[in-house]
């Protein structure tokens, strides 16, 4: 009978400055979660006024949505999280999601296009759901199935 393999074993070491205990990271993941909602809420609560200032609605977009990533980070280690996110089955996410986020900014601040950072803002907040949903149990089923729904749905409006 083989023993199973310890914690320490299975996953990189975490340089000494980077270990925290449970409760720290529970509390860092906590607030950066937190942020990240907020500049969510506030993107949708003035959407009507950052509409005509896409710069602003593009900073305070992006920086939800990498703090958003950071509070996971926090939760399991960066250099944990780091592997995991360019892990094989992992890597078309954040691909997906730092190009959204690098690419809203550009379009923000550099072409100052409108109709393009909303794009690269909505493709942002595909990624986030998309994220969030994979850590369900059944989460990447239950997202296909609910996507192929949504889908008919739209054709059905846009049919009728």
């Amino acid at each position: 009978m083989q023993l199973p393999i310890s914690e320490n074993e299975s996953a990189p070491q975490e340089p000494g400055w980077f270990k925290l205990s449970r409760w720290d990271r529970i509390v860092c993941f906590g607030v950066c979660l937190g942020a990240s909602a907020i500049f969510f809420v506030v993107c949708f609560a003035l959407f009507p006024v950052l509409a005509l200032r896409p710069q602003k609605f593009a900073v305070l977009w992006s920086v939800g949505s990498l703090l958003f990533l950071i509070s996971f980070g926090c939760l399991q280690g960066p250099v944990n999280y780091i592997m995991h996110l360019v892990s094989l089955q992992r890597l078309p996410f954040t691909i997906a999601y730092f190009g959204a986020i690098i690419l809203t900014l550009v379009f923000s601040l550099g072409l100052h296009s409108t109709i393009l950072t909303l794009l690269a803002c909505i493709v942002q907040l595909i990624a986030a759901i998309w994220y969030a949903v994979s850590y369900f149990p059944f989460g990447s089923q239950g997202m296909r199935v609910a996507s192929r729904v949504g889908l008919r749905q739209i054709n059905s409006w846009m049919d009728a």
